[in-house]
């Protein structure tokens, strides 16, 4: 069978015209992609948040505490509010020449502010990302170690 030159135009016309509806339909169904190193509201980091550090000074007045991180990098300032819990744990007493057998469970309590002191480590946990910040707020709980 012979095709006249007609019929091969309208078939590579049509050929052509599927081509660019596939292109088409392939960009439209693709996501737009954002730099990972963009952070939008969509993608900021969920979940929970901590972070092990040493005190470096306390402002009782305005529950404020300045800290470093046990990991090393820069001072962080901690912003305290009512709704903040404290806790504070502590060792039960031993003799370091006797100590006991098996592992020491360390007592949690309540604490308040005055609880806190200089060079004593606390553990930080929020639910806000804490990466490269300089002040944390809405922090849900300080725990003072031993």
């Amino acid at each position: 069978m012979k095709f006249s030159k007609v019929q091969i135009i309208i078939l590579m016309i049509l050929a052509a015209l599927l081509v660019i509806a596939g292109i088409i339909y392939w960009n439209f169904s693709q996501k737009e992609e954002i730099p990972s190193n963009i952070i939008t509201p969509e993608k900021e980091k969920q979940g929970e948040f901590t972070l092990s550090a040493i005190i470096l000074g306390v402002d009782e007045e305005n529950k404020i505490l300045t800290v470093r991180p046990t990991a090393g990098g820069n001072e962080i300032k901690v912003l305290l509010s009512d709704t903040t819990k404290i806790e504070k744990l502590t060792l039960p007493p031993f003799d370091p020449k006797n100590p006991p057998k098996g592992s020491i469970t360390p007592e949690k309590s309540e604490a308040g502010f005055s609880d806190f002191k200089k060079d004593k480590y606390v553990f930080i946990k929020t639910k806000k990302d804490i990466s490269s910040k300089s002040e944390l707020g809405d922090v849900e709980l300080v725990i003072i170690l031993p």
